[in-house]
């Protein structure tokens, strides 16, 4: 067996030493080079680590295992990995009886142009063999359907490369100000208390814009949040920012994203109920929305930052979907 130890430079090689193992070739990477996918991937690190190596984990189905060491370790924790001696015991378990990878689900951001319709476009395919598999000439000339669908292949390409993964939450409003804050902050800092520290920061000088979020439900039901937002999150995990669980109803494999809307409300509301958002004791405010969705598309009166995992990933417009079981991870 093969597996990678991503890691940043600066951890110390006594970090890695404990998941060696005579049964397993370890080799120690920064990242994952696509022609060279190993058996298994463990990532020393944080949020921003995971979310790096999503595209390549998500493609390959290469199982990870998550070691806490980062300054945001919130998908670890919501996979029930809180210290890098959880991390070892769900490794040796792995390598003893191999019983405990799950598949989880993962999220997708695709940014749209501002005049790009939210709909379908289905291609038509044909065949020209009959039930004895003989073809007759076609009726209709071919080299217009071809180019269709040479077209259309090209669509499909082009948005694959614009669509970005990401675990656990993505915010937008409040939130997404404060994660570019904190993003600027000490590692240390961040790891302890930074992004609440920036939340708050930003709080007294944020100014609300118009959201409009289009969700659509399991069975395909529509439903429209729109106003002016505080803080808007979409995501498939409970918390994120060291420990805010805004979605304390997420579940990592129920094939829905989770989706809390907060409006506009007085600062001095925020700051009374700010803590139960550790709790996520906040759904019980009169103002605060929650609903589910598998697809969402998200538009604003300006070009609004969303961030995941702790990182930028687009402006609005964008549409963000559920990938179902796309992840396979290893738990304690």
């Amino acid at each position: 067996m093969r597996a990678a130890a991503i890691a940043h430079t600066y951890l110390k090689q006594r970090v890695v030493e404990p998941f060696h193992d005579a049964r397993v070739n370890v080799f120690r990477g920064n990242t994952l080079e696509p022609t060279d996918l190993p058996d298994v991937a463990i990532v020393f690190g944080g949020d921003g680590a995971v979310h790096r190596l999503l595209p390549s984990l998500a493609h390959s189905r290469t199982p990870l295992l998550v070691v806490p060491t980062g300054s945001a370790n919130d998908f670890a924790e919501c996979l029930g990995i809180h210290s890098p001696g959880d991390a070892l015991r769900a490794w040796r378990r792995y390598l003893d009886l191999g019983d405990n990878v799950r598949s989880i689900d993962l999220a997708t951001v695709r940014p749209l142009a501002p005049d790009e319709r939210q709909e379908n476009r289905p291609v038509e395919s044909r065949t020209y063999a009959d039930s004895e598999g003989r073809i007759e000439a076609p009726s209709a000339p071919l080299a217009p359907l071809i180019l269709r669908q040479a077209r259309h292949h090209a669509e499909e390409s082009a948005e694959r490369q614009r669509t970005i993964y990401f675990s656990g939450i993505a915010a937008l409003g409040l939130a997404a100000d404060a994660n570019r804050r904190a993003n600027r902050m000490p590692a240390w800092l961040r790891g302890h208390g930074g992004y609440t520290l920036a939340a708050l920061q930003v709080l007294f000088k944020y100014s609300a814009p118009m959201l409009s979020i289009c969700s659509f439900d399991a069975d395909g039901e529509e439903t429209r949040l729109v106003g002016e937002v505080l803080t808007a999150a979409i995501g498939n995990a409970p918390q994120y920012g060291g420990g805010m669980k805004v979605l304390p109803l997420a579940e990592m494999d129920d094939g829905l994203l989770d989706v809390c809307f907060v409006p506009s409300v007085p600062r001095g509301r925020v700051l009374r109920n700010f803590s139960r958002i550790f709790a996520g004791t906040h759904l019980a405010l009169p103002e605060v929305h929650y609903l589910r969705a598998r697809q969402l598309f998200v538009e604003s009166d300006k070009p609004l930052e969303i961030y995941g995992d702790g990182e930028f990933l687009c402006r609005t417009p964008a549409e963000i979907a559920v990938a179902p079981r796309a992840l396979r991870v290893i738990l304690p």
